[in-house]
């Protein structure tokens, strides 16, 4: 994984320009994890939850390196934006209209028509749609989450075809949600080279990202180092932390506010 690189003496100066070099309040610093620290991230939980969590997100952040007064700061407003720092579950349970807006349409929902609850015409002069199935057959995933999602991610992240069920076996879980059997396998190998002492395989246990809170939380770690989100961090940069994190700039308004909420609390 991409790890920032310390200057050693007498080593030669960085090309890296100036703009894209990390900000002077010294990357070297470390930050900590503190009931009042999750406050500022999310108000929502209680004082208690998050006294139960602080020991897991403080081991984790020391294991990938999310340990820095910045990189902290932007890990903790993105996970408090996408699961308020509990361990969420993908449902699946959509009305019609909702699956095909979320799943039925080539280049994604800003390509779906409420109005006429359809893709948008194609370059063919068809509605563009990716998965005509939601449409044709629309009875048989409609308020079905384990038939909708063996569909939507079937030959897609490491899964097998829609009979083989791995879509909704390898749905959404975590803190951020992990999705697809090839990031489960990802995510064991990233666990136990961290973890040697706690070998697990979840691809074979899928469900314990759920179960054990613990996994949920690193599992949200292993997504940011798997992306590198530690450098962008570094720059300051909540819009390319978003995206990173996001895949565009849904919430950004409010992972912002958050952000500035937790620099304040760590006086950065």
């Amino acid at each position: 994984m991409a790890r920032l690189r310390r200057s050693l003496p007498g080593a030669p100066r960085s090309r890296v320009p100036r703009s894209q070099q990390p900000l002077p309040h010294t990357p070297q610093a470390l930050a900590t994890v503190t009931v009042a620290l999750l406050r500022a991230a999310d108000p929502s939980n209680s004082d208690a939850y998050y006294a139960g969590i602080v020991d897991a997100l403080n081991d984790y952040a020391r294991r990938y390196d999310v340990d820095t007064p910045l990189r902290l700061s932007h890990f903790l407003a993105q996970i408090g934006h996408e699961s308020g720092l509990r361990a969420t579950e993908e449902n699946g349970n959509y009305s019609a209209p909702r699956m095909r807006e979320i799943f039925g349409c080539r280049g994604g929902r800003q390509q779906y028509d409420r109005a006429s609850d359809d893709c948008r015409l194609g370059p063919d002069g068809a509605p563009a749609r990716l998965r005509p199935k939601l449409w044709l057959n629309s009875d048989q995933y409609a308020g079905n989450p384990e038939r909708l999602l063996a569909y939507v991610y079937a030959n897609r992240l490491g899964n097998g075809d829609e009979a083989s069920g791995e879509g909704w076996r390898y749905r959404g879980r975590g803190l951020i949600q992990l999705t697809g059997k090839s990031n489960y396998a990802a995510f064991t190998e990233a666990h136990n080279a961290r973890s040697p002492a706690d070998p697990r395989d979840f691809v074979a246990q899928p469900e314990l990202l759920m179960s054990e809170l613990k996994y949920a939380i690193e599992s949200a770690f292993y997504y940011w180092d798997a992306r590198t989100v530690n450098a962008l961090a570094d720059q300051d940069d909540l819009e390319q932390v978003t995206r990173a994190v996001n895949g565009g700039l849904n919430g950004l308004e409010d992972r912002g506010a958050r952000l500035a909420s937790i620099k304040k609390a760590l006086g950065i």
